[in-house]
């Protein structure tokens, strides 16, 4: 998921950070161009006056926007969460309470569709609405799956 170009000051372009949804890697350009890797989540951006600035890519637990620290000043790369959208997030991985490695596996694909949905430009209501509706589907795929693999194991 790409995020929203971003300026910073003494950077030679707009920043974009692209998070991979299913493993969470974040990639960063500046003006089109990629970043080179410094570290684990650090890039050398390119500085507008010549050479490079140091940066950290930074995510929040349930936030499907990264933060780029440039000289420990924070920039967001989308908007502000309220918690609970972040609650609601999260809300299909209790699946794993219920459904042991099975329900994980499902719920942590729920949570990938529900930060997905966060990313919308919706309103709040409408994104809270569709994240319930993601639950309630994984949860009932989770159900058809236990039923078959249930009757598949009865039945040998």
């Amino acid at each position: 998921m790409k995020s929203e170009p971003i300026s910073v000051a003494g950077v030679a372009g707009p920043i974009v950070v692209t998070t991979n949804a299913f493993w969470g890697h974040p990639a960063v350009t500046v003006g089109g161009v990629p970043a080179p890797r410094t570290g684990r989540r650090r890039y050398a951006l390119p500085a507008a006056s010549g050479g490079a600035i140091d940066a950290t890519v930074r995510n929040a637990f349930a936030d499907p926007y990264p933060t780029v620290e440039v000289n420990g000043v924070p920039h967001r790369t989308g908007p502000a969460i309220p918690v609970i959208l972040r609650a609601l997030v999260l809300l299909p991985i209790l699946l794993v309470a219920v459904g042991g490695a099975l329900g994980g596996l499902i719920g942590a694909l729920g949570v990938g569709a529900n930060l997905a949905v966060a990313r919308l430009p919706i309103p709040s209501a409408a994104k809270a609405a569709a994240m319930l509706g993601v639950t309630v589907v994984a949860s009932v795929v989770w159900l058809a799956v236990a039923l078959a693999i249930g009757a598949a194991v009865s039945g040998s």
